[in-house]
């Protein structure tokens, strides 16, 4: 065996402070560094949280005077539908409705006919069929306080004729006019 010279023990010594010194770096301080990495990030995230809730804590008033402001809107809508629920009770309503609007607007009412109702866009729809006597300028008043009414109300279909070809200001008008209830259509069952 050869022995190990001085410049050997060196190398030797320095080569196991190296790899000792890698172990450490590799096995120790990495961890721990990461570690106190994402102990920083989550302190970070949590002062985050917690400014963001302080936010919406401070802005309690905001969103009580919007919720207000929706419960308002909620209940002037609410006051367009017409009052009653049930189907025959609504259909009344609705007579009663446009036979006050024709007694304003100056017009005659021969006849009014309900029809079945039927959904519009979601909404329970009560459909009434009106024939109407009237001069242009009436019908106009008609259809003008059908339209501004309190209650939401759509006029569907207009057909007007002259009655009297002498005297063509004497209209014969059928409208078919829609009050809607605050029901919405049931949600069909959908199939995968």
């Amino acid at each position: 065996m050869t022995p190990i010279t001085e410049r050997d023990k060196k190398v030797l010594i320095g080569g196991g402070i190296f790899v000792i010194l890698y172990i450490l770096v590799i096995y120790v301080a990495q961890p721990i560094y990461k570690k106190q990495k994402n102990t920083v990030q989550e302190i970070e995230n949590k002062i985050l949280f917690i400014e963001k809730y302080y936010a919406v804590v401070n802005q309690k008033n905001l969103y009580e005077s919007q919720d207000k402001v929706n419960k308002d809107f909620g209940a002037s809508l609410t006051q367009r539908f017409l009052a009653e629920t049930q189907p025959g009770l609504a259909t009344a309503e609705m007579q009663k409705i446009l036979e006050d609007i024709s007694r304003q607007a100056g017009v005659q009412l021969p006849r009014v006919r309900v029809e079945k109702m039927k959904y519009i866009e979601t909404l329970l729809a009560v459909p009434v069929e009106l024939t109407l006597k009237s001069t242009m300028r009436s019908l106009t008043e008609f259809i003008r306080l059908v339209e501004s009414h309190e209650k939401f109300m759509i006029i569907q279909e207009v057909n007007t004729r002259v009655v009297n070809k002498t005297d063509p200001e004497q209209l014969q008008t059928r409208l078919l006019i829609a009050g809607f209830i605050q029901q919405f259509e049931p949600e069909k069952n959908k199939r995968a």
